[in-house]
């Protein structure tokens, strides 16, 4: 197509216009996608937002970190008590050792009554 003069200025392209016309509705198309899709990112980064204030209120609500302060607590408690065992049975084989003596002993005794 020719350029169509408006009036007596300057002449417009309309297959120009026709092609500007095309793009700005792709590109209308595009950022519309655009918008969309960040909608749904925003939506569900507040979501996962929601959810960790969540999980934070309640782990603070339950009482979380002193039932964890507490298991430590306990478990130290059952460290010690552990190595105090481990002390105490640390004469076990010396009491082993006297109680095969006596056995022996007995043993032997045992063959000489007979």
């Amino acid at each position: 197509m020719s350029p169509t003069p408006i009036g007596n200025s300057i002449p417009i392209d309309v297959s120009l216009l026709e092609d500007i016309e095309q793009s700005a509705l792709q590109l209308s198309s595009q950022l519309d996608a655009l918008l969309s899709s960040l909608q749904s990112q925003l939506y569900q980064a507040a979501s996962a937002t929601l959810a960790s204030v969540k999980v934070y209120e309640s782990s603070l609500a339950d009482g979380v970190c002193g039932q964890v302060e507490a298991c430590v607590e306990q478990t130290t408690d059952l460290i010690s008590r552990c190595d105090e065992m481990d002390k105490d049975m640390a004469s076990i084989s010396d009491i082993a050792t006297q109680i095969k003596a006596i056995k022996q002993a007995v043993d032997i005794l045992g063959a000489a009554v007979k």
